[in-house]
């Protein structure tokens, strides 16, 4: 979370679908579905744990580089934090706490990624 709020936007989103990765599966019903379903998300990861992205095929490429949104790197940090709260229901750090409520409360003005990203 360090990182979010700091700006460097490739590690926050490397280290939290690393985090979301390592835990166990949930039942993707704890979840929003728009958020489970996240392409900007996934194509993230994909691209920075392999530098490439899926075209609209489902084929790998290669790419230079992609634009990362601080609203996709902020759906990508709930989604780790709310598959640990599940796995983890007693274990809560002040920063985890702090996140979540930033979170919901960017959902409920329905703040938009360009308006989060400075545009």
């Amino acid at each position: 979370m360090d990182h979010f709020h700091r700006g460097d936007f490739e590690c926050a989103a490397t280290l939290a679908a690393a985090a979301y990765g390592m835990l166990s599966a949930i039942d993707n019903a704890a979840l929003c579905a728009s958020e489970t379903c996240s392409a900007g998300v996934e194509t993230i990861a994909q691209w920075l744990a392999r530098g490439t992205v899926l075209d609209r095929t489902g084929e790998s490429r290669r790419t230079e580089s992609i634009v990362i949104r601080t609203a996709q790197v902020g759906i990508a940090i709930h989604l780790a934090i709310t598959r640990f709260d599940i796995a983890f229901p007693d274990q809560k750090t002040p920063q985890m706490a702090g996140f979540n409520r930033a979170y919901r409360f960017w959902k409920e003005h329905a703040i938009s990624p360009t308006q989060t990203a400075g545009g």
